[in-house]
């Protein structure tokens, strides 16, 4: 009967850490390569006083798991020099729970397949429009968690200070599998007046910065057409 009980004990104790999660070492993780800042683009260069810009994983494919939603870790540091000395997944805090953590992770969205991301363009009709929706980086420091609900916060960021981001990427189950490395530290700007005050990209919930090109019916049945046209003439 006693070692009934024990392993009763250690069956509920196994239940129980499932349920609150296990600290992941990250040596133990996955390493996945990503650009944050591409040299090609300006717009993923420019950085603002309380945010800045990086390059969303457009496409992560491994042996080991099918990954399923990124989640953006994000660190306040000294100086450029410095490196966030985390060892274990614990130590990337909540601003929910921790509002001051100079280390913490700021939001989560859904991984990028590699099969959509070799697609051109994505069309959706939108009262009689078609509307195309590229997603172009994640906006670090877009929201006041005062104002915002969910289970992370991105929240704004202080001026003239250096940050440094990592990406880490989930499995169907919710559990951290991999992640990249720190990336390159970045200063935001001091803001000297009012005026100077960021009001680009302000009000993006979530921090996904998206652009948006809205084409009449008309214009895009004549491209439609056009292409067709195209693929017709080379057939012959």
């Amino acid at each position: 009967m006693h070692i009934y009980a024990m392993k009763l004990t250690l069956l509920l104790c196994l239940i129980g850490g499932f349920e609150s999660g296990w600290t992941i070492p990250l040596e133990n993780l996955e390493k996945i390569t990503q650009d944050f800042f591409p040299n090609s683009s300006m717009l993923l260069t420019t950085y603002l006083s309380t945010s800045f810009i990086v390059n969303v994983p457009k496409c992560v494919s491994s042996s080991k798991f099918s990954p399923s939603k990124v989640r953006i870790a994000v660190a306040k540091l000294p100086d450029a020099s410095t490196l966030p000395g985390v060892t274990d997944t614990d130590e990337i805090l909540n601003l929910r729970k921790t509002p001051e953590a100079n280390l913490y992770f700021a939001g989560e969205f859904k991984s990028v397949s590699c099969r959509v991301a070799r697609d051109l363009l994505v069309m959706d009709m939108d009262d009689s429009q078609y509307e195309l929706i590229t997603v172009i980086g994640y906006q670090v420091g877009a929201e006041f968690c005062r104002q915002t609900k969910g289970p992370f916060c991105n929240q704004a960021l202080k001026p003239s200070t250096f940050y440094r981001v990592n990406f880490f990427f989930l499995d169907d189950k919710s559990a951290i599998r991999a992640h990249t490395d720190w990336s390159t530290a970045i200063q935001t700007r001091n803001v000297t007046n009012h005026e100077s005050a960021d009001v680009m990209f302000g009000g993006r919930a979530g921090g996904m910065i998206v652009i948006t090109i809205l084409v009449s019916v008309g214009g895009a049945v004549l491209a439609i057409a056009l292409i067709v046209a195209v693929a017709l003439s080379s057939k012959k």
